[in-house]
């Protein structure tokens, strides 16, 4: 059954959706009932693993596809690949010129880092590998491409370092940029989530109950791992990210693999122990919020130098390291000077001439993240010329409501809808 969707903003609940297409396909069991001519007790159904369930949610200009699903990491990969195998394949198709460089470098010359990667997550995050070989599964797709495709940070660096070679330009285009106001009475945590304009319809949410860990809710860009996009769990810890164009990479565990086991911690605390893994290959920076615990933290690293910063007032960040220990850190300086500095100078600004950065509300916070002020390396990011940065989505965290309220594409656009904090 198809219904035309009128309204602008609708709430996704658990698996309701209002103004939206819902359907549902479980794992049917089965049940045996005896054929004699005595009348016997209903015999109870045979003990079953649990199905693994999916529930589609599609119809609104607001709405990215939606994914519910559960069981082991490498069903709930499975499934996921299977479900966006198509989504997958375009983004790969769109940027193949780009990806190519890196499948040929990892799967070539750059063989041993790769399979020292590859065993690092083996060692340390056995179930994020798990999803991701799910993935191939359920897409077709080489694992050896997804595995690639997950390590593009590092792998570029690399590249980079062999060849002094830089991006094209039409490459240089990531960035996010990130808005947090705590006060012991209210928080707020708002993410501008920046990528490639090829990504602009391939974006898709998830939601997911791990057989073991915290459930969690998270957008997700074609075959990456979830956590490097807006997620927030049952536990209700939002984690946002901002790539940091670093110098420094070594081969140990990518940064995708730990922004996903980060999905399902309990706390900050346990979100930071992932975010500084002693192993980790490349920087990058994290804001880790707790909803109940209305508390949030930042935090800078680099493959070997990390920084962290509790929040407190009126918190920005784009992409480049700029806490005290870690400003001097290498960094490729023409993407800083460009996407990263834009943005961060126009927040600044903004910043400066506010009166009372605490009496701010969600609608204020969000007129910055709106912003087209040195366009195209605005805080909202539209692709004009070589420049593809896009913003893909704007998601916004408010406590207490445990919510997540997600915009498709920018926020100027006001294509908002609300999703319900998972349930333990």
């Amino acid at each position: 059954m198809k219904r035309r969707i009128t309204r602008r903003r609708f709430i996704v609940r658990g698996t309701c959706a209002a103004g939206g297409l819902l359907a549902t396909a479980f794992v049917p069991g089965c049940r045996d009932k005896g054929g004699c001519a005595e009348v016997l007790p209903e015999q109870p159904p045979p003990q079953l693993p649990p199905p693994v369930e999916f529930t589609y949610v599609e119809g609104s200009t607001a709405a990215f596809p939606y994914l519910e699903v559960s069981g082991n990491p490498r069903e709930v990969g499975k499934a996921i690949g299977k479900r966006f195998g198509g989504l997958i394949r375009k983004g790969l198709d769109r940027r193949m010129e780009w990806f190519k460089k890196i499948r040929d470098y990892a799967t070539g010359e750059g063989l041993s880092a790769y399979e020292i990667f590859v065993d690092a997550a083996r060692k340390h995050t056995p179930r994020a590998l798990a999803e991701l070989e799910g993935w191939a599964e359920g897409s077709g797709l080489p694992f050896e491409d997804l595995m690639a495709l997950n390590l593009k940070s590092e792998m570029s660096e690399l590249i980079h370092q062999k060849t002094k070679e830089m991006p094209p330009t039409d490459e240089q285009q990531p960035g996010c940029s990130t808005i947090v106001l705590s006060t012991p009475d209210r928080l707020y945590h708002l993410h501008n989530e920046d990528g490639h304009d090829a990504y602009a319809d391939l974006m898709f949410m998830l939601k997911v109950k791990p057989d073991e860990g915290v459930p969690y809710l998270t957008l997700s860009y074609p075959g990456i791992l979830p956590g490097n996009a807006p997620a927030l769990n049952a536990s209700g810890l939002v984690q946002t990210t901002n790539f940091i164009s670093s110098r420094e990479v070594r081969p140990g565990v990518g940064r995708y693999f730990l922004d996903r086991m980060i999905l399902e911690a309990k706390s900050i605390e346990e979100a930071l122990k992932w975010a500084t893994h002693p192993e980790r290959a490349f920087a990058f920076h994290h804001v880790f919020s707790s909803l109940p615990e209305r508390k949030a933290v930042a935090v800078e690293v680099t493959a070997t130098k990390k920084e962290v910063r509790p929040i407190s007032g009126l918190y920005f960040h784009t992409n480049h390291l700029v806490f005290e220990t870690m400003k001097d850190e290498e960094q490729d300086e023409e993407y800083v000077s460009t996407s990263s500095t834009n943005r961060y100078e126009v927040l600044d600004a903004w910043h400066r001439a506010l009166e009372d950065p605490a009496a701010l509300g969600r609608t204020s916070l969000l007129e910055p993240l709106s912003s087209h002020e040195r366009k195209p390396w605005s805080p909202c990011r539209h692709p004009e010329g070589d420049v593809h940065g896009y913003t893909l989505a704007t998601a916004v965290f408010e406590a207490p409501a445990g919510t997540m309220r997600v915009s498709r594409g920018q926020p100027c656009l006001e294509r908002w809808m609300e999703y319900e904090q998972p349930a333990s």
